[in-house]
């Protein structure tokens, strides 16, 4: 087993306790040997990063690896259609290997088409190309008219529904994916009502749980947001509580009930979030930039509220290249007040809780060595972490 040093001059484990200056890390083979303060060990290999911090490898738990980030939804929806499945398998293991090069070690994919994430997942696996750990649910359980259903799994009725679900699973899914409410990028849906009812959301969650695999639904207005509760899905995707077009309703006992059933929200930090870094948003009067400050209120009280949250890029929609996830946490700390430790927190120790892979997500002996050095303190300056000097995934160095 080979054992290497790394030395910086900071190094946040995301374990929720202080940074630690001039840290000692080993790692042995693929996992973390030790963390510690002293004197650097003889006779191993070390490498120091002066200046600089080293936190856990990150982990986005909702992109979408097939998707263009084209400058509009419609853009992004003509790609997907006019690429033929090599087309999009090419820009798919492209896209999974731009995120590992700025530290994204783990990636949840929320929606493809036919069995092309699967694909990718196995060759990264296989080690025949280079990417984050993924997981996938293939494509995402919609309706007929409904978001996404130009990615090809339709379910209109129940029935329909368990077919898809145990389709999904036969064809190798990680968890499964419902699309519980309309979208704002699939001009046939509509974000304000529920595409399937309580029954049909539990369902597929129990299907999940009977092979112990979780399910992610999408939910962009409160229609949805009981029957996704009642289910029991492990996240909410978006979670937005609009009851009207400008109006959002926040209800206390249902906040009470996700925290009480350990579930997760996934907050969405795609371009359309990042008004303070995009002029093209900042300008853009549409529905979903109009109600910035409201959405971010409500996300806000959740977060007080104590509800577990993770924070994702969405990438692949417009704008949103898979790349910039850092600008989304920087957004985060802009937008929704968190520190940029809380931030850092919510793709790394939360979303490897979310997401039930609890061999990473923080920097502690026995966890796998997927890591990220940072040039400066992130902890002082959310900038910071979009200098990236060097990434490692399972003890092996990416970019150095």
């Amino acid at each position: 087993m080979d054992t290497l040093i790394l030395t910086a001059d900071r190094l946040f484990d995301a374990t929720g306790g202080p940074t630690i200056v001039r840290p000692v890390l080993r790692i042995d083979g693929e996992s973390i040997g030790s963390v510690e303060q002293g004197p650097r060990p003889p006779g191993t290999a070390q490498f120091e990063f002066p200046g600089c911090t080293i936190i856990p490898g990150l982990i986005d738990t909702h992109v979408h690896l097939v998707f263009s980030a084209a400058a509009t939804n419609a853009a992004v929806i003509e790609q997907v259609g006019r690429e033929s499945d090599e087309q999009l398998l090419q820009r798919a293991l492209a896209n999974a290997r731009a995120a590992l090069h700025v530290g994204i070690t783990t990636l949840r994919d929320c929606g493809g088409k036919g069995r092309i994430t699967q694909e990718v997942r196995d060759r990264i696996r296989r080690g025949d190309a280079e990417g984050p750990d993924l997981l996938c649910c293939g494509m995402p359980i919609t309706t007929r008219t409904g978001h996404c259903h130009w990615l090809g799994l339709i379910a209109d009725t129940n029935d329909e529904v368990r077919r898809a679900a145990e389709r999904m699973l036969a064809e190798d899914a990680d968890f499964l994916k419902v699309m519980a409410t309309g979208g704002n990028m699939t001009p046939s849906s509509d974000p304000m009502r529920a595409q399937y009812g309580p029954q049909a959301i539990a369902l597929i969650a129990d299907l999940g749980r009977s092979v112990k695999k979780h399910t992610a639904a999408h939910v962009l207005s409160r229609s949805a947001l009981p029957g996704a509760v009642l289910a029991r899905v492990r996240t909410i995707e978006h979670c937005d509580w609009r009851v009207e077009e400008n109006r959002y309703e926040y209800d206390p006992e249902l906040a009470r009930r996700i925290i009480d059933q350990e579930q997760y929200v996934g907050l969405t930090m795609s371009a359309t979030a990042r008004r303070a870094f995009l002029p093209q948003i900042a300008s853009d009067t549409s529905g979903p930039i109009r109600r910035l400050d409201m959405r971010f209120e409500c996300e806000r009280r959740m977060i007080e509220g104590g509800i577990r949250f993770v924070l994702h890029s969405d990438a692949g929609v417009r704008l949103t290249p898979i790349d910039s996830l850092a600008q989304g946490l920087r957004t985060a700390v802009l937008e929704l007040r968190l520190t940029p430790a809380e931030a850092i927190r919510a793709v790394t120790a939360t979303a490897a809780e979310a997401i039930g892979l609890l061999d990473r997500g923080t920097l502690m002996p026995g966890k796998l060595a997927d890591l990220v050095v940072l040039e400066g303190d992130p902890l002082s300056d959310a900038a910071c972490l979009e200098r990236v000097r060097a990434v490692m995934k399972g003890g092996q160095w990416i970019k150095r």
